[in-house]
């Protein structure tokens, strides 16, 4: 046997008339039992050891068929016996070189897919391809499987797929050792009832190639990295737009109008010391004031009222006054800006005393604008500020009397 696959692979550098023709099928001592090619592929996958042994026995058989032309070669059964061979029964009638080519191809592409995970199926497709010539075909096929044949391996391959022959029929599973590897003497056991499943028999696991563990490739690891650094950016930018969704989220639920915002509330006036009640001699010394001729109406154009109080307590000759001047303005009219100054009067001399002008803007829909103005009071025993507008018309405030009550000259 290991003779006669030694042969098989020197065949393919022989001319072809020197090759001897192998039998068509084994020998054997009955009729030749086995199941189908295709139903054995069905229920098991070969190692690629065993599905090279099953190619070079379909290149034994289709090489010297092809020597009749390949006019004559019709496949009609291909099947493996009980002891392991390929074979090949040929049905005669006319038919195309490419039919046959694409025959030929079919049962060697068939065996190549049910033998996975090793560079044996790749080889065989590989071989298959652009070939329109069915010697060379033959050629390229032979030149891929002959990496898998072992002559040395090939009575143990040949009872493991015996051992498949007999699962996939239902027959008793054939002795595992070969006739060297029995003591002399010793006969085959034979099995009663048939099974599927015997002891030291396994059914075709699946592929170990699909359950390898491979490394991540450098896309997946490009991959992570920008993961890991989305992650980060996240993380680190959570603060802040959760801070900046708070802010528009109460914006939106609780509104603050912006001429409020930006109004200046009025400073309510000190409340004024009690008059001191006069001497007799206060009373009966000097004469009274005479009134203050401040000379502008109260009211002009859209200037409503116009009031001067003391700012920051009370205030006396020869001192440093604080004075608070309000405009109140017709909500009706638009004003642009308000200018108006602080006069201080001697009511005994009858002397003014003009301050400079002070210019406050007025925002839209604003009715009142205010503001303090710092002023220093001359010596005297009676005086008297008054608030004059200029602009956007001439109004006064009332005269704010210093001292309020029981002035004398």
């Amino acid at each position: 046997m290991i003779e006669a696959v030694t042969g098989l692979l020197t065949r393919r550098n022989e001319p072809a008339d020197a090759r001897p023709e192998p039998p068509a099928q084994p020998d054997h001592a009955g009729p030749v039992s086995g199941v189908a090619l295709g139903r054995l592929l069905a229920a098991a996958i070969l190692s690629p050891a065993q599905a090279s042994l099953l190619v070079a026995d379909a290149l034994d058989q289709l090489e010297p068929a092809r020597s009749d032309g390949p006019d004559r070669i019709r496949l009609r059964n291909v099947t493996v016996s009980d002891s392991g061979h390929l074979t090949i029964e040929y049905g005669r009638g006319a038919v195309s070189g490419q039919d046959v080519n694409e025959e030929v191809a079919g049962l060697f592409r068939s065996i190549a897919t049910n033998c996975r995970g090793s560079a044996l199926p790749e080889r065989l497709h590989e071989s298959l391809v652009e070939t329109t010539d069915l010697d060379a075909l033959l050629q390229r096929v032979r030149l891929a499987v002959e990496p898998g044949v072992d002559p040395a391996e090939e009575s143990r391959k040949r009872c493991q797929i015996a051992r498949l022959v007999a699962a996939t029929s239902g027959r008793p599973r054939p002795d595992d050792r070969t006739v060297e590897e029995r003591p002399a003497g010793e006969t085959p056991p034979v099995a009663t009832g048939s099974t599927l499943a015997s002891p030291g028999w396994f059914p075709p696991a699946r592929n170990p190639w699909h359950r390898r563990k491979r490394r991540p490739s450098r896309r997946q690891g490009a991959l992570g990295l920008v993961a890991i650094l989305i992650l980060f950016a996240a993380v680190w930018m959570a603060p802040r737009a959760w801070s900046d969704l708070r802010r528009g989220w109460d914006a939106v639920l609780n509104p603050v109008n912006p001429e409020e915002q930006n109004q200046i509330r009025p400073v309510s006036p000190p409340p004024e010391p009690p008059a001191e009640e006069p001497t007799p001699a206060t009373a009966e010394a000097g004469r009274v004031p005479s009134p203050v001729d401040v000379g502008a109406p109260g009211s002009a154009g859209p200037i409503t009222l116009v009031t001067a109080t003391r700012a920051n307590g009370e205030c006396g000759p020869g001192q440093a006054c604080e004075i608070r001047v309000d405009v109140h303005l017709d909500p009706a009219a638009t004003v642009d800006a308000v200018t108006w100054r602080v006069n201080v009067y001697d009511r005994c001399s009858g002397e003014v005393r003009a301050g400079g002008d002070v210019s406050e803007r007025v925002q839209p829909g604003t009715q009142q604008v205010y503001g303090i103005v710092r002023t220093d009071l001359p010596p005297g025993t009676a005086l008297a500020v008054a608030a004059i507008t200029s602009a956007p018309a001439t109004a006064a405030s009332e005269p704010l009397l210093i001292p309020a009550e029981n002035a004398r000259c």
